[in-house]
């Protein structure tokens, strides 16, 4: 195959739509220098944050309200071309007593008498008004299926239904064009999700955006999601949209960390990671999909309800001592283009064959495709463990019965683009013959798809 270039990317602000976001939370808590970012975030073509709103730093004063360090970061990532999307919560010190920690981080205005609950509406209703001509999306909490984001009491999915009522009531009386939010963390938590949903208002809610983290990214996933619209489905939430709204994987991790148990990781991991989730996302029908996070969280430490993290694993694109790119930047910056525009998840017919004298990895490789402008777009891989830093040497012939007239092949990790010379065409079928597999997606596209620019190193 001969090089011809690379994927021209884009700016925030020279896009106008995508399915990708990246994690801006838990500047509430002031864990990373949202200055250092702004700029390199609208370099890499993301184009929606995820934001918390912190009730505690708003209103440090009973009925006085400071959105200044809020206006600022929305209004920094607007003037880039980002569009933020809020995360509302959490507790406040100034009307909860014995708060475990100064934040109120995971402590619910529910278990904290009527004064409390009146000052959230109040809080809620200033903070809607105030973002309205800027801010469309508010998500109610932040993980309340677990017992460290839900204090004082056990998590309960009606007991999360009754503030999501109470909130989202709040916010559409505020802003009637808001969209509400509401989450949980992982997708197996059926039992909580049934829970929530046979107590919320159908009303309340107009997307569900699940947090997923594995070690592996396909582990159980499609399952997961199927079973998620199905529970919508059946329960009167046809219209409730799916979205991936917090998960990632770190390129260091302390030992006993709860994902990656003996702390062994890379950045190139977690660029891997992220490229196999979002093309997951997308081909699962995902609208949305956030990135955990902008810059790993090591300006102090990390607090939730009862516990505190000194040094949390290093979730972010950007290195939270330098603020310098990891390679998950690069690869986000290229994610961000390819899935931005007309791009959907599409069911067109793609077979892959390896030279492996494995069955088992024959079984394993994994194939999605996709509309592009109309086109067919194919990925294909090999998922294996993605800390392996795996060379694989095997070639690939990938069938396809929809052909494309001048094939190129787009390598989304290095952002490297090569004209497919090696095909042919017998009843129907198309044969892209000896080409390199990887345990990411590699792309099939037409050469008019994507924009080539010549090739220069990044």
């Amino acid at each position: 195959m001969k090089k011809i270039g690379r994927l021209k990317t884009y700016s925030s602000d020279e896009i106008e739509n995508s399915y990708v976001s990246i994690g801006f939370e838990c500047l509430d808590r002031d864990l990373f220098n949202p200055e250092k970012c702004y700029d390199l975030l609208q370099k890499s073509g993301v184009k929606f944050a995820r934001c918390q709103t912190g009730w505690a730093k708003c209103e440090k004063e009973k009925g006085v309200y400071d959105f200044g360090w809020l206006d600022s970061i929305v209004d920094n990532l607007l003037k880039r071309g980002i569009k933020p999307w809020f995360n509302v919560g959490f507790g406040n010190p100034v009307y909860m007593s014995d708060v475990p920690n100064e934040t109120g981080v995971g402590c619910v205005p529910l278990f904290y008498g009527e004064e409390t609950l009146e000052a959230w509406r109040k809080y809620v209703y200033a903070l809607t008004q105030h973002f309205k001509s800027r801010v469309d999306y508010f998500e109610i909490w932040n993980e309340p299926n677990l017992a460290h984001f839900w204090y004082p009491k056990e998590p309960s999915g009606a007991g999360y239904a009754r503030l999501v009522d109470i909130t989202s009531g709040v916010i559409r009386a505020a802003y009637k064009n808001a969209k509400i939010i509401f989450n949980t963390s992982r997708a197996d938590y059926f039992a909580f999700l049934r829970d929530f949903l046979a107590n919320v208002k159908q009303d309340s809610v107009d997307i569900y955006a699940f947090h997923m983290y594995t070690g592996i990214p396909e582990f159980r996933y499609a399952k997961f999601v199927e079973q998620m619209r199905k529970m919508l489905d059946e329960n009167g939430f046809e219209n409730v949209e799916l979205w991936q709204g917090e998960g990632g994987y770190p390129s260091w991790a302390y030992e006993g960390h709860w994902l990656i148990k003996d702390g062994k990781t890379s950045e190139r991991a977690q660029a891997v990671w992220q490229i196999r989730r979002y093309f997951l996302d997308v081909f699962n029908g995902i609208k949305r999909s956030s990135f955990f996070q902008m810059a790993d969280m090591w300006e102090k430490p990390y607090a939730k309800a009862v516990e505190v993290i000194n040094r949390p694993a290093a979730q972010g694109i950007l290195n939270g001592i330098t603020y310098t790119p990891k390679e998950s930047y690069h690869t986000i910056t290229n994610l961000a283009t390819i899935f931005s525009g007309d791009i959907k998840p599409a069911s067109h017919y793609i077979c892959v064959d390896i030279d492996s004298p494995s069955e088992l990895e024959l079984l394993s490789c994994l194939s999605m495709a996709y509309d592009k402008n109309g086109t067919p777009v194919y990925a294909y891989y090999l998922p294996v463990e993605v800390r392996r830093n795996a060379q694989i040497t095997y070639k690939a012939e990938i069938s396809v019965l929809d052909r494309i007239k001048e094939p190129v092949l787009i390598d989304p990790y290095t952002a490297e683009i090569f004209e497919i010379d090696g095909f042919e065409t017998n009843q129907g079928l198309t044969k892209y013959q000896d080409l390199p597999i990887r345990d990411y997606p590699l792309m099939i596209a037409e050469k008019s798809a994507f924009a080539i620019e010549r090739c220069t190193d990044r």
